[in-house]
């Protein structure tokens, strides 16, 4: 068995997956060029989402009630909330309801409650909101959100606490000795040397494993914060789905930060490295029309926070969770496609038992599978 691990990468993925790994006796090495949960990568900023609605498949509701039972879990052992219960509201412009009407069966079957509310019961109970134009709505009752930086920061925390051991610098690349990394070069030019790899690097994968080029693509996701006054904070988490493809989602205010509100473009391509990332002028007055049009009384809303977060698509939007091409010891977590951080703590959990006990990686996740056919998804029907 490995006894020494190397995983590269102190966001959700890679920060879950060291813990679980030093947790279960191994020697793990972390390795982030920039610190856990920074603001550069994809585990950034204030918050995330957790919703178990996923359209009836069983390989990412599995994981997601996991997650649920170990994000609680783990807030009580960290003695850190990192997980705050919020009711979901999610709304159809124009389109058939399915990815919700899917949702319901395996749902309600793990223990879940997703259920469609009549348009005019929804006027009454929130009349924050415009309904003229939603054909059909549902309401999730056990959807949360999530600390993003802060709960990566706590469990490198404890990590570290449990003997982990941190590296601050790029990798710039991988080692080989026949099939097999035998070490990591640093920028600094020095060698790390491990007996197994994980790379969860995000959107940098693709600088140390180039077959998966083609397969990521990086775009920027720009969410917005908007000051909204207090009748608004105990609006349920919402998002909805338009006709055109497209889809907008927000979290109400939170730890006085604003309104939260995010529109779902994967168009807007991103260097993680060399890009800006300040505010897009034409981005906001698309968002800020969206929102009061949902929103009436919220015309032209004062910004009090941005953030370009950073989505490492795959063409299908599944995860690619599998073997480094040509190495029998080293695995890379990459394709989040945005909706991999709620996540973390389950799929920490599987890397760490596929090591141990060979648990199967379910084949949805295999890189092979763009050897075939595969299908092109929009983040319409990602989600």
């Amino acid at each position: 068995m490995a006894k020494k691990i190397v995983v590269i990468g102190a966001g959700a993925w890679g920060g879950w997956t060291a813990f679980h790994l030093q947790m279960a006796g191994y020697e793990v090495t972390l390795i982030d060029q920039y610190g856990a949960g920074n603001a550069l990568s994809g585990s950034g900023d204030l918050t995330r989402i957790i919703r178990m609605a996923y359209g009836g498949d069983k390989n990412y509701s599995a994981l997601t009630a996991r997650s649920f039972e170990l994000w609680r879990k783990y807030s009580k052992e960290f003695n850190t909330q990192m997980i705050y219960d919020r009711k979901a509201l999610w709304m159809f412009r124009g389109i058939n309801p399915a990815y919700a009407e899917e949702s319901v069966p395996l749902m309600s079957e793990m223990g879940f409650k997703l259920e469609e509310l009549p348009i005019d019961v929804l006027k009454d109970q929130y009349p924050q909101v415009n309904f003229e134009d939603i054909s059909r709505a549902y309401l999730e009752h056990d959807s949360a959100y999530l600390l993003a930086s802060v709960s990566c920061q706590q469990v490198f925390r404890q990590f570290q606490l449990c003997g982990g051991a941190f590296v601050q610098e790029k990798v710039i690349e991988l080692v080989w000795e026949g099939s097999e990394v035998s070490a990591v070069r640093l920028a600094n030019g020095e060698l790390v040397i491990a007996d197994y790899f994980v790379l969860a690097c995000g959107p940098w994968l693709k600088q140390l494993v180039p077959e998966v080029s083609e397969f990521i693509k990086v775009s920027r996701q720009e969410v917005y914060y908007f000051n909204v006054p207090e009748t608004y904070h105990d609006l349920p988490i919402w998002v909805e789905f338009r006709e055109g493809e497209e889809m907008f989602y927000g979290i109400p205010d939170h730890f006085r930060h604003g309104f939260k509100f995010a529109y779902d473009e994967r168009t807007w391509l991103l260097d993680p490295d060399n890009d800006h990332r300040h505010i897009t002028e034409e981005i906001l007055e698309k968002m800020k029309g969206i929102l009061s049009n949902r929103f009436p009384l919220l015309a032209d809303p004062m910004v009090l926070r941005h953030h370009t977060c950073v989505y490492e698509n795959s063409p299908d939007g599944d995860f690619i969770i599998d073997r480094v091409p040509e190495a029998s010891n080293a695995i890379m977590m990459a394709g989040s496609s945005g909706h991999g951080f709620k996540m973390g703590p389950a799929l920490g959990e599987l890397i760490t038992e596929h090591l141990m006990s060979s648990r199967p990686i379910p084949k949805a996740f295999s890189f092979d599978r763009f050897n075939n056919s595969f299908q092109v998804k929009t983040q319409y029907q990602l989600k």
